[in-house]
């Protein structure tokens, strides 16, 4: 998991690692820790995500892919699935992201905030995907929770202007070493508000009262909104780092399949 910080200050560009402030994935807390306002998920060809310099502060997550970050006047740098930029700045072309073919990006606003310079010092994780990341909705049906994949309620691509990205009441951070000696047993329970969690690092297993499990790995996704039931239950493994994006009320309506 790699954090890239860039940051344009009096025409100076700043490049370092970002610390990404979190707490123990089994202790409860804010859930605005990084005050983010909207968000898109992306699966675009170059050319169809929105210039850096027009979003202000914003992290962008890399879900699947090989994406190339050019910043003026400093060496590049290569994100893969799991890693994280950070960035804010004012100037057209200081900042490019390139890559082959299509890449999975989730892309959120986080006015005024990006993290301080630092290292998380995570335990690198090994489980990677190969093609598109793992979408999965995670809901409440009649008091068990069901799993399934889940389709964006809009077109991926291009990324529309950010007055239509559905909104967010912020987003934090957990981690938790579960060490590397199999999946550690897991509590069911409740999502506590309508949120997507995003592996950064580390890897599991999460079962709902259909019987489903899946086993997400650095750039899956899941979209948890089983607020009421039963719940479901994760099994953690290795150095865990995730991100959790609140979703506003009435975003993101989803309808099952079935």
């Amino acid at each position: 998991m790699r954090v890239l910080r860039v940051r344009e200050a009096d025409s100076e560009i700043e490049v370092s690692s970002g610390f990404l402030p979190h707490r123990d994935a089994r202790e409860k807390g804010p859930s605005d820790v990084i005050p983010a306002s909207a968000f898109w998920m992306t699966r675009a060809t170059k050319g169809q995500e929105p210039d850096p310099a027009s979003l202000g502060a914003h992290m962008v997550v890399v879900l699947s892919g090989e994406v190339r970050v050019d910043i003026s006047g400093h060496g590049p740098a290569v994100l893969d699935a799991g890693d994280v930029l950070c960035a804010n700045v004012s100037s057209g072309g200081v900042l490019n992201l390139d890559w082959d073919g299509d890449a999975w990006l989730f892309f959120m606003l986080t006015p005024g905030w990006l993290p301080e310079p630092g290292d998380n010092g995570a335990r690198p994780g090994t489980a990677r995907r190969k093609g598109r990341p793992l979408l999965t909705w995670i809901y409440d049906d009649n008091g068990s929770s069901r799993s399934e994949p889940f389709t964006w309620p809009a077109a991926l691509a291009p990324v529309p202007p950010v007055a239509q990205w559905p909104g967010s009441n912020g987003a934090f951070v957990t981690r938790r070493d579960y060490g590397d000696d199999g999946y550690v047993p897991g509590v069911w329970h409740n999502g506590p508000r309508p949120q997507l969690g995003f592996t950064l690092n580390g890897c599991a297993e999460n079962e709902t009262g259909d019987g489903t499990v899946t086993r997400p790995v650095a750039g899956d996704m899941a979209y948890i909104d089983d607020v009421t039931g039963a719940g479901h239950v994760t099994r953690g493994h290795g150095d865990r780092w995730m991100l959790f994006v609140t979703v506003a009320p009435e975003y993101l309506r989803f309808t099952p399949e079935n």
